[in-house]
């Protein structure tokens, strides 16, 4: 237990935050905006989840952060103007630890905790078993452990031990490309995990081969001196095709066609896709140190991999960078509702309709920076918590937008919107753009009980509305 860590006040009146990470860092720095007590556990020790530098940690020293410091600095706190477009790990992990410090989170923070589990009883009654033996009652839980905590694997790799000097590991345990030399690797995976890993491992590898199963865009870092992650925000997709056109020709001539090198032609257009950021990875193919492959179909025991085409290899190490499942471990089933394709019934990705005691922090993937959305989701837990436990309206107001859908949440509030025949208009247009984005968007779940899809600046758009119903309420507190 940190020697910091205030016990002043009983657990039965705390709201307990799994995880502190950047989600659990904004949920803390939120409770302790509006005055609701709470503790901060993680497996770590320090702050910070898979950037806290340490050991273990699905982070390599090698390894580029997908989005730009502008697109990933929470608005509370903007990153120092020393650092690059793209900081380093290392320049993240000291960024949260100045957020925490800033907002005197750490004497809240009990590190190398886990919660073994978290049961719900009474509505605001949680029973709650840390891994130190500790047990305790909560009034709410807020699970933060992140988008990274629960490896996908694809189904012909699970329940799979290749014989021999084979390696198969997934992302999250890739921590380089040491001890590569003479060794031929392959990547399986679409998005920029694989892309960074198949470039990282051909800094040593013998061979690379990288197995893509879905197109998508190759960016590079910077375009004309702006992020290119930002640079793509910029674009509005409303001025539509021509827009978009230009948009791929800019980006083939800067950083070349993904299909002309071998791999899968783009399966949305440039504005509506997860693209991939990278400066090198298309310029590795055309040397020849990184060999597109189709889809994987099947792995043999003796670490033959057989691919969608007929062909088979047979790599000294498999790198499955094939994403993250939804859920938390600690949250026993049934304890998030699910829909009727399995898939997690969370109101703007983070709260479970019918319960006003759990949040459950970037149950989503989104291209760009995720933490401005954690941030939001998190500002907005706290608020309807406070909220809550005071009896206020807008709680009830909360509630009535939880129980319908994501889409009926306008994505502009009501102080933004125009009265009469403008405000009308304003709120079609914002319907009908809304829904081209995301009829444009591949499928939400690519796989079962893969973590979802969003749109990013829809999400964020329609959580800024829900947050407005708190606006007089926060103000006040």
């Amino acid at each position: 237990m940190s020697d910091h860590r205030d016990d002043s006040v009983p657990t039965r009146e705390k709201v307990l935050v799994i995880g502190a990470g950047p989600a659990g860092l904004a949920a803390a720095a939120a409770l302790r905006s509006v005055g609701l007590p709470f503790d901060l556990v993680d497996a770590g020790h320090d702050v910070g989840g898979i950037w806290n530098g340490e050991e273990g940690s699905p982070v390599w020293e090698g390894m580029h952060p997908l989005s730009s410091k502008e697109l990933t600095q929470f608005e509370d706190l903007v990153m120092p103007a020393s650092f690059p477009a793209f900081p380093s790990p290392e320049q993240l992990t000291k960024y949260l630890r100045a957020y925490a410090a800033r907002h005197h989170l750490t004497e809240h923070f009990q590190p190398g905790t886990t919660v073994r589990r978290a049961v719900p009883f009474d509505d605001g009654v949680w029973q709650v078993e840390l891994s130190t033996g500790q047990i305790g009652v909560y009034r709410a839980v807020i699970a933060a452990t992140g988008t990274s905590s629960r490896p996908h694997l694809p189904g012909w790799a699970r329940d799979r031990e290749p014989t021999g000097d084979v390696r198969l590991v997934h992302a999250r345990d890739w921590h380089g490309p040491e001890g590569l030399e003479g060794r031929s690797v392959l990547v399986v995976g679409s998005g920029q995990s694989a892309a960074d890993i198949a470039v990282d491992a051909a800094s040593r590898a013998l061979e690379v081969r990288w197995s893509v199963r879905t197109g998508h865009w190759i960016v590079p870092r910077t375009i004309a001196g702006t992020p290119g992650d930002v640079a793509a925000s910029r674009e509005p997709a409303v001025l539509g095709a021509l827009n978009e056109k230009v948009a791929e020709t800019v980006v083939r001539r800067v950083a070349g066609d993904p299909a002309a090198v071998g791999l899968p032609r783009p399966a949305a257009g440039l504005l509506e896709d997860r693209v991939i950021v990278s400066d090198d990875v298309i310029g590795r193919i055309r040397e020849g140190r990184i060999a597109p492959m189709p889809d994987v179909t099947s792995l043999d025991d003796d670490g033959t991999v057989a691919f969608a085409d007929g062909r088979t290899w047979a790599p000294s190490v498999i790198v499955l960078a094939t994403g993250y499942e939804d859920g938390v471990d600690a949250l026993g089933e049934g304890v998030v509702p699910r829909t009727a394709s399995g898939a997690p019934d969370l109101f703007l990705g983070a709260f479970p309709r019918g319960r006003d005691d759990l949040a459950v922090l970037g149950q989503v993937r989104v291209t760009g920076g995720i933490w401005p959305v954690l941030a939001q989701q998190a500002d907005l837990a706290a608020l309807f918590l406070r909220a809550a436990v005071d009896g206020d309206a807008a709680a009830e107001g909360f509630r009535r937008l939880r129980r319908g859908s994501d889409d009926a949440v306008p994505v502009r509030p009501a102080s933004e919107r125009s009265e009469g025949w403008r405000g009308r208009i304003a709120e079609r247009l914002d319907q009908v753009q809304g829904a081209a984005r995301r009829r444009a968007l591949p499928p939400r779940v690519t796989e079962p009980g893969q973590l979802p899809f969003a749109d990013r600046e829809d999400l964020l758009a329609r959580l800024r509305t829900v947050r407005s119903l708190f606006e007089d309420r926060a103000d006040r507190a």
